[in-house]
């Protein structure tokens, strides 16, 4: 018993303790030697004193934590440290936090202001960006509208860029972005692409309409990597006067889910624009009749529509456009099938949505030839002053569509012919499920500490 004491005793002082390291806006320097000399321990903490820190420049979060044991920079007082200035931040490693940081008038020194990598190959898994706001951080050389002859990736810049593995970022509030680009890019890396992000209870504010391409909230890949798989999943999130153009989340991947997120009075919609196979669920879509306010646009293939409620929407409830090519494979030569453009809509499922007072229901689209082919609608709703449901290029266009139990009711009387829909003579009452769903997703969304989280869930309440 003697000996198992000893032992114990030994092993014992030779346990690392977990360190607090308290940084002041004077100690800029110590702060970046911290986090960016590698010695950091698993359960350390980089705690920032209340104070404005501006003049960070590059810095770089490199550290290895463990599941049970992170590493974290976090504010010492939520909200009360505030990043300003040009900023260039490379996270990675694993297992690493931040918390509770205000960055407020800062903006990205290069192209992207937290990054999480290295350098290509060199990325962040298992990582946390938790209870933090960014608002209002805009390069102040950079133009709020694009500028012409200019390429735009010039005059643009992302808050957020995600590569590697198992990033989340939770309970933030991104507000007030004006200059082109996004809030949030997720990238994929053509070797190692199954990114098992996850994006949840944040609060997406104004974006004020940007005037051009490239001003989206999330986008998820891009064009180059659309044939690859993602497998993100974007959650109960609320995105409020979203404004900035016609896509608030642009999926350009495989495999992604997109479930009980909140778009309220923002004027663009939810888009399936390059890859396949991505999950829409449970989104609630309300525009309360505001020009632009749009609902979910389908191209490519394999996608499943589910139990999505679009309300009072002043453009479309549901678009699914015509491709121009088809799906490349294996045998394909990608350039004839390049990938920024829009491949064959196909294999789709689009079942138990409600569109009410939606401005258009558009079935086949746009100004390709690829027509799309076994899109099932069945056990939808639709509600509206008039039939407004259209249908492109009949033709062509309607042998592709399977309709299936999908009830209707016009105020006009309107009967719809087509085989799959039945007219009800009273409409169905949605305002009760319409309102739980809005509360729901207020509940736990956005940075508790922060006056504009409050504001905003205060004045979406506020409607109803």
């Amino acid at each position: 018993m003697k000996k198992i004491w000893i032992l114990f005793l030994c092993f014992s002082s030779l346990t690392i303790q977990a360190k607090d390291y308290y940084v002041t806006p004077a100690d800029i320097s110590k702060l970046k030697e911290i986090l960016g000399n590698n010695t950091l321990r698993p359960g350390d903490e980089v705690i920032l004193r209340d104070g404005i820190y501006t003049g960070l420049g590059e810095v770089d979060f490199s550290a290895r934590g463990t599941n049970t044991d992170s590493i974290k920079l976090r504010a010492e007082h939520a909200g009360k440290a505030v990043i300003s200035g040009a900023l260039k931040m490379r996270v990675y490693g694993q297992y690493l936090q931040m918390e509770g940081l205000f960055f407020h008038k800062a903006w990205a020194k290069d192209l992207c202001m937290i990054e999480f990598q290295k350098e290509d190959g060199v990325y962040a898994s298992h990582c946390r960006f938790t209870n933090c706001v960014m608002d209002d951080c805009n390069d102040p050389d950079k133009s709020e509208k694009p500028v012409k002859g200019v390429d735009p990736i010039t005059v643009s810049e992302y808050w957020l860029g995600l590569h590697g593995k198992n990033i989340r970022i939770d309970h933030c509030y991104f507000a007030n972005k004006r200059i082109g680009g996004l809030i949030l890019q997720i990238w994929l890396n053509e070797y190692d692409h199954l990114n098992n992000h996850q994006i949840d209870h944040n609060i997406f504010g104004a974006r004020q309409p940007y005037g051009g391409n490239g001003a989206e909230i999330i986008r998820i890949g891009n064009s180059w990597s659309s044939q690859l798989e993602s497998h993100t999943l974007v959650e109960d999130n609320v995105f409020l006067h979203c404004d900035g153009e016609n896509e608030i989340i642009s999926v350009k991947s495989c495999h992604n889910i997109l479930r009980r997120n909140l778009f309220f009075e923002s004027r663009g919609g939810l888009v399936c624009r390059h890859g396949h196979d991505n999950i829409l669920e449970s989104n609630t879509f309300v525009g309360n009749n505001i020009e632009g306010t749009c609902g979910i646009r389908l191209i490519n293939q394999g996608h499943t529509v589910y139990d999505n409620l679009l309300c009072r929407l002043g453009g479309f409830g549901l678009l699914v456009r015509m491709g121009i090519y088809e799906r490349p494979n294996a045998s394909t030569d990608i350039q004839k099938e390049p990938l920024t453009s829009y491949h064959r809509a196909e294999n789709i499922d689009i079942s138990h949505n409600a569109f009410i007072d939606c401005k258009t229901i558009d079935l086949g689209s746009g100004s390709g030839d690829k027509e799309p082919r076994n899109v099932r609608l069945a056990y939808n709703y639709f509600s509206n002053k008039t039939n407004n449901i259209r249908i492109s290029y009949p033709e062509k266009t309607l042998s592709g569509f399977y309709f299936m139990e999908n009830r209707y009711v016009w105020a006009d009387g309107l009967i719809i012919k087509s085989p799959g829909f039945k007219r009800l003579l009273q409409a169905e009452n949605h305002d009760a499920k319409e309102q739980t769903r809005v509360r729901e997703c207020l509940e736990k969304a956005g940075a508790v500490w922060y006056p504009s989280t409050a504001k905003a869930i205060r004045y979406i309440l506020s409607k109803y």
